[in-house]
């Protein structure tokens, strides 16, 4: 598959969005470790475990598409 330039762009974009989601979890990880039951806080934990995860990915294949 060839990779455009619009294919370039998207998967530029798809890094800001995974950027801005961990933005924004971390300061809601602080507020729920300190107020929320256990399960919610556990939950969380995962939900950035993976964007963290997702983030690795997008690194190496942004690094394969150059």
């Amino acid at each position: 598959m060839e990779v455009t330039v619009g294919h370039l762009s998207t998967f530029e974009e798809i890094g800001h969005i995974n950027e801005e989601l961990q933005s924004l979890l971390i300061p809601l990880l602080t507020a729920v470790e300190n107020e929320a039951d256990t399960d919610t806080h556990f939950m969380l934990r995962a939900v950035n475990r993976l964007i963290c995860a997702q983030q690795k990915e997008i690194n190496r294949l942004a690094e394969v598409m150059k």
